[in-house]
């Protein structure tokens, strides 16, 4: 009998991280693409032939191949807990491109032709980052959807410094003392996990710890618990019995 061989999934190799000689050589195929993407445009912009392609080689490696970096670390561990923080994620995309127009004008000052104004280096980079920022968001669900892996996560020996596990997917989030951690999880096997630590269910997406709960606000299905920080949750209908009866 014929052995059928294992149907690979696309976008689960597109969105794993990339290592070694696959790195390198996605990463050349990105600096190639980003050249004769500008190549193309200068082409279009003054109706006549763009030239050598050093120059279009070199915006490349200053304009497109960053962000085909900063793509690959947000798949890495340290890179998916910076993406899931949006201010971050925006400081880190402003600061990449504050660098590449930096380096651009440098170079060009250096060679005696500083002639593109800031608002057209800005322009030729708006496609990179756009096309960068939909991949990073897409990497992350793809990852959060993604099986958890069968490796058991002691969560006992992390609960009394936990405030609130909140679930995220196949994924669960640790907050602690204003931190968050991402654990490859269920929501329903951090809850087995945690039964006898003193942690309750208060929502579908929420289990709390109960010594850092402060109070409980409203009636029915407005009521919030308060952590000690400050932060209030939700509460949802069908987990208010969950709640001590003085609640």
């Amino acid at each position: 009998m014929a052995s059928v061989a294992p149907r690979i999934s696309l976008g689960r190799v597109f969105f794993e991280p990339l290592r070694g000689p696959i790195l390198l050589a996605a990463g050349i195929v990105v600096w190639l693409a980003g050249a004769a993407y500008c190549h193309l445009y200068q082409s279009l912009l003054t109706g006549e032939a763009a030239g050598p392609w050093t120059g279009s080689f070199l915006w490349s490696a200053l304009a497109v191949v960053p962000w085909f970096a900063l793509f690959e670390w947000s798949k890495q561990p340290q890179g998916m807990e910076a993406a899931r923080r949006p201010l971050l994620l925006v400081t880190l995309v402003l600061s990449i491109a504050a660098a590449s127009i930096a380096l651009e004008y440098l170079i060009d000052f250096c060679v005696g032709d500083v002639t593109d104004r800031l608002a057209l280096l800005v322009m030729r980079r708006l496609p990179a980052i756009g096309v960068t920022i939909l991949l990073i968001a897409l990497a992350r669900k793809a990852v959060l959807r993604r099986a958890p892996a069968p490796v058991a996560i002691d969560l006992t020996a992390l609960a009394e410094a936990l405030d609130w596990v909140e679930a995220a997917d196949n994924y669960i989030e640790l907050h602690s003392k204003g931190k968050v951690t991402l654990r490859r999880m269920t929501m329903r096997d951090a809850e087995r996990a945690l039964a006898g630590c003193g942690f309750i269910r208060i929502h579908r997406r929420y289990l709390v710890n109960g010594t850092k709960v402060s109070g409980v606000l409203g009636s029915n299905g407005d009521r919030v618990v308060r952590m000690a920080g400050g932060i209030e949750l939700p509460v949802g209908r069908s987990f208010a019995a969950n709640l001590p009866r003085n609640a």
